[in-house]
This record gives structure tokens, sequence and C-alpha cells, in this order.
């Protein structure tokens, strides 16, 4: 489990800044982080991410490759979100497990194959109208489920 460390002991200032403001500026964060795995779902998922920060204001999409302790910086940011939305492609669901592993809580996740019956195929290329409607339903989710707590 990786632990929140005090605001005063991380040693990356861009990322303590980060915290800081955004906390002063919206309450609570969410932090919102696709996979961008391989295939062509995997792809999608990190542009679902982004289609979701450009409507939600206090969401941000974080860096969660520097989730261990050894890598000081980003992981802090994202520690100190208030909620977090997983989008995997796949019913693999890498993302998700790599949150759990970290102790981080996840608020609404996603596989895009098993929740929205889309077939994982090797590649970049994705469906954009696809990804816009699916970004729209999670986007639902995050203002019933989230915003409205």
């Amino acid at each position: 489990m990786i632990a929140k460390k005090p605001l005063d002991e991380i040693k990356t200032e861009d990322a303590k800044k980060t915290i800081i403001e955004m906390h002063n500026k919206f309450g609570k964060t969410i932090s919102v982080n696709g996979c961008f795995g391989s295939s062509d779902i995997g792809q999608m998922t990190g542009f679902i991410a982004r289609e979701i920060v450009k409507r939600i204001p206090n969401a941000f999409m974080r860096c969660p490759l520097a989730l261990y302790p050894e890598i000081e910086g980003p992981t802090q940011v994202l520690l100190y979100d208030d909620y977090n939305v997983v989008i995997d492609g796949c019913k693999a669901r890498c993302l998700k497990k790599t949150f759990e592993k970290a102790g981080i809580k996840v608020d609404l996740s996603y596989a895009l194959d098993e929740d929205f019956g889309l077939t994982k195929s090797a590649g970049p290329d994705f469906d954009e109208e696809k990804m816009k409607e699916i970004a729209e339903k999670i986007i639902k989710d995050i203002e019933e489920k989230i915003l409205k707590k």
C-alpha cells in the first residue's frame, strides 16, 4: 500500500503546488485515468478520459505509472484526489488492479469490452463517435454518483 505523504514531505514542488491549488480552487478533485493499452479499445480509454476532463472542471488526468514510492512526483498528486475513475480497455482491468494493489480506492471502474460491448482489436484506431458516446455515459455517472454527493 502506498501512503499519502504530508504535504511538507513532498519533494517535487510542482506536485505540491498542484495539490494545494486544485484543492483550494475546487475543494474535491477527481482523478480520471485510462489504461492506454495497446489495442484499439485500450487506446480509446485515454481519449475518453481526456473528453471527461475537458467537461468536468475538477476532474484531472493523472500519472498512474508513477504509483510506487521510489518515484517521487506525479504519484503524490493522484494520491490526494478525493475520487478515482478508472477506464480499462478490456476485462483484464489492469489499471484498476494497479490502483487496488497500491491501496487506492476506485470509485468508478469501467472495462470497455464488458461494460460497453466493444470488441478488442490490434492497433491504435478506434471509432471516435463511439468514444464520445461512452465518454458521455461516464460523465453522467460521475455527475450522478460523485458530484451529487
